[in-house]
C-alpha cells in the first residue's frame, strides 16, 4: 500500500511507502543526519541509477516531502527523472525468495523503463 505524505508541491512529484519511510527514518537516525536526498546519477546498465543518500543540509528550490518532522529532498537537477517515482523498501523473505533487504524503486511506466537490478533506470523518449 502506498501512502502518500505532506509535499511541498500541489502534487507530490515521487511516492514514498510507509516502509520505506520506516526506513528512511532509522537510517537518518543512525547517521545523525538531518535528511536524504533522493537523485539520478549517470550509469548503471541502463543509463541512470537511482540515489538515496544522508545530508545534512537543506537543498533549496527542491521538492520536500515530510513524514514526522523526517524529510527527503527530491534533487531539483535531476527531479524531472524522477518523477512519479515510488521508493518502497522490502525486508528480506527467504520464503519469497526475497535475500536482502533494500530499498526498490517504481518508475511510472509511461516515464520510464526499468532494469532487474532495481537501482538503473531509462527516461522514455517522446
Amino acid at each position: 500500500m502506498i501512502k502518500r505524505f505532506i509535499s511541498t508541491l500541489s502534487k507530490q512529484p515521487i511516492n514514498i511507502t510507509e516502509t520505506a519511510w520506516t526506513k528512511i527514518k532509522d537510517i537518518i537516525n543512525a547517521n545523525n543526519s538531518k535528511a536524504m536526498l533522493f537523485s539520478a546519477k549517470g550509469g548503471g546498465c541502463n543509463g541512470f541509477n537511482y540515489n538515496l543518500e544522508t545530508i545534512n543540509e537543506e537543498i533549496k528550490n527542491s521538492s520536500l516531502l515530510e513524514n514526522d518532522n523526517y524529510k527527503v529532498f527530491v534533487d531539483p537537477i535531476t527531479e524531472m527523472y524522477l518523477l512519479n517515482t515510488t521508493i518502497d523498501y522490502i525486508k528480506e523473505d527467504y520464503n519469497k525468495g526475497i535475500f536482502e533487504s533494500k530499498f526498490v524503486y517504481i518508475p511510472d511506466k509511461n516515464l520510464a523503463t526499468s532494469c532487474g537490478c532495481g537501482v538503473s533506470f531509462s527516461p522514455k523518449n517522446y
